[in-house]
């Protein structure tokens, strides 16, 4: 089993949750002036956004890339994006909240 692969996928998981997450809060509370009130609502539409970029990266490097031993690749991409989402609602919670104001 190769560990460099699980944890190169997972460092690149985590990395594209939280910065969708940040992008979406940013758009959210700059750009579309949503209140403070409708946090959750925002953090969930930013967990399935991340998903979604989550996934689009795997679907690039897993069938156009061709990545060897695809599944590990998929756990660690799927555990980062994971890590990534209770980082946000754990640690950065207050910094995500103080960009909906």
């Amino acid at each position: 089993m190769d560990f460099s692969i699980i944890l190169k996928a997972g460092f690149m998981g985590f990395a594209l949750s939280l910065g969708v997450l940040l992008l979406v809060f940013y758009i959210a509370g700059i750009v579309l002036k949503v209140s403070e009130k409708y946090f959750v609502r925002v953090f969930i539409l930013a967990c399935i956004a991340a998903f979604i970029a989550v996934d689009a990266y795997l679907y690039y490097k897993i069938r156009i890339s061709l990545v060897t031993q695809a599944q590990f690749f998929l756990v660690g991409c799927i555990g980062g994006w994971l890590a990534g989402i209770l980082f946000g609602v754990t640690n950065l919670r207050r910094f995500l909240r103080r960009t909906l104001r």
